[in-house]
């Protein structure tokens, strides 16, 4: 049984190796836009760094989120031009995008441009049909639409878990996105504990969200540092209760 075993692994490490997994090399910028009425026209640039051309299809969606989950629905509020492109070895396309809708907001409106790769038939992929995996690509650009009165507002709080980790809850309580970047605990004179870092959508907070970040048990943590889109702020934790300064 074992010899088998050992055999059968052999024979996926064998099938492994006879294939290589490629994919196209895109780059954005930038990688998020935002807009409001007086500034309702951005554009975006895709730039292909590989050694292919890459044909590519673009989107706009309402971006919400339910639950937490992250929402898409169709929209006709953005516009986005060329809708389908492609953008050959080193060169770059410029995607243009345009506000449609007209009415002041009283809380910001949050879309997606995606883009997405379509597959093109390539000389390399004849010559290795059976020795390569091909992964198109799939990128997804937030667009935040700003109300008429922008209000920035979030309340943090702190408590301790019964395993002694760090319970730090953010609530937005404005009508804009909140974006976490980074949790520093700080010790006496600014001793650095822990940390955790946040990236991709999780780390962005709609307006009337709340959201919950763990950190490390850390019992000589006394104050603890917030880095957002809006800059560093620092919560005291002296009786574990903390709020925006």
């Amino acid at each position: 049984m074992t010899r088998f075993i050992r055999r059968l692994a052999l024979c996926l490490l064998v099938g492994l190796w006879a294939f290589s997994v490629r994919a196209a090399d895109v780059t954005l910028m930038p990688v998020s836009v935002k807009l409001d009425r007086a500034n309702d026209r951005a554009t975006v640039q895709v730039m292909n760094n590989g050694q292919e051309p890459v044909l590519m299809q673009a989107e706009a969606i309402a971006w919400s989120r339910v639950g937490g989950i992250d929402v898409d629905a169709p929209t006709s509020d953005l516009i986005v031009n060329p809708p389908v492109f492609t953008v050959q070895p080193g060169q770059t396309q410029v995607l243009r995008l345009g506000l449609r809708r007209s009415q002041e907001l009283a809380q910001e409106a949050t879309y997606r441009i995606v883009l997405r790769e379509v597959p093109l038939p390539r000389q390399s992929d004849v010559l290795n049909v059976a020795g390569s995996v091909r992964v198109l690509v799939a990128l997804r650009v937030p667009v935040y639409v700003a109300p008429a009165q922008v209000r920035r507002s979030e309340q943090w709080q702190v408590s301790r878990a019964a395993n002694g980790e760090l319970l730090a809850q953010v609530a937005n309580t404005g009508n804009v996105h909140l974006k976490v970047g980074e949790l520093r605990l700080q010790g006496e004179g600014g001793q650095a504990l822990a940390a955790i870092t946040q990236k991709g959508s999780p780390s962005v907070i709609f307006p009337g969200e709340q959201r919950t970040f763990r950190l490390p048990a850390a019992a000589q943590a006394t104050q603890m540092q917030v880095q957002t889109d809006q800059g560093l702020q620092t919560v005291a934790l002296n009786d574990l209760d903390g709020a925006k300064p």
